[in-house]
């Protein structure tokens, strides 16, 4: 019998030990987490609206973090900041009015006119008014999946660096995916 209350007492201890240092090792583990804007492309990388919401904000990648700005709503064709849907002044992904190679994608408040009418289709997700056209226009990254890239239009190639899956409020780019 005494023996069974010293090894009850030794799984006790080992127990209470095991459980203190769980913690010390997740906190020194999670201090070796390199910083969001440092971490490769190895994990998918999302459209993001900065934390900037007045017109002419350039639309970026950056890596999925959950962030507010990394978050939209698709409403009757609108791409909408979630953090601003809603709002006195919703923000939306804006094609300006150039339908060039390159052309910048920025936010513009919602006022739904042809800069803002987006089509998703086959994981492209292209302006509205060029879907009849020779040249539909699709958002782009290039080849770059680094943080800060600009977003873009470029004729629709059915290309990686224009598939996007759109999922819990994220778009992401497909090539990013694991």
């Amino acid at each position: 019998m005494l023996l069974a209350r010293h090894l009850l007492a030794g799984v006790a201890v080992a127990v209470v030990s095991a459980s203190t240092v769980l913690p010390a090792a997740a906190a020194t583990a999670a201090a070796h987490l390199p910083a969001p804007d440092t971490l490769t492309h190895d994990a998918p990388v999302c459209l993001d609206a900065t934390k900037s919401r007045t017109n002419g904000t350039k639309v970026q990648l950056w890596q999925c973090v959950g962030n507010a700005n990394q978050r939209f709503v698709i409403d009757n064709g609108l791409i909408k900041v979630e953090d601003t849907a809603g709002t006195a002044t919703p923000m939306c992904l804006d094609a300006t009015k150039s339908r060039t190679n390159g052309a910048q994608v920025q936010l513009w408040q919602c006022v739904s006119n042809t800069n803002q009418l987006w089509v998703i289709r086959r994981g492209e997700i292209v302006i509205k008014d060029t879907i009849d056209t020779a040249s539909p226009m699709c958002l782009d990254v290039g080849n770059s999946r680094a943080n800060g890239t600009k977003v873009r239009l470029w004729k629709c190639m059915n290309n990686a660096n224009q598939k996007f899956v759109i999922y819990d409020g994220k778009i992401k780019l497909q090539d990013t995916l694991a």
